[in-house]
């Protein structure tokens, strides 16, 4: 969860930060750089969906364990 509030500060400080007018297209032909959380932000976004995926599955499957669990119970 803690991933997933820090992705979503950075996108916003991202969007916030992302180059506009001549430095956007002095960015685009490489005479200078993106500010570093700009190019961070998808990296932290990526790493912020995976985690999600990882503790969504994890979740689901506790569930499905202890649904199981209490059928055996309940068969006994």
């Amino acid at each position: 969860m803690g991933l997933g509030i820090t992705s979503g500060l950075v996108a916003a400080g991202a969007t916030l930060a992302a180059p506009t007018g001549l430095s956007a297209i002095g960015v685009a032909l490489g005479i200078t750089s993106a500010p570093l959380i700009v190019t961070a932000a998808p990296i932290i976004g990526a790493a912020a969906t995976a985690t999600g995926v990882i503790s969504g599955g994890a979740y689901f499957y506790s569930k499905w364990k202890s649904r199981k669990a209490k059928e055996n119970l309940e068969n006994q």
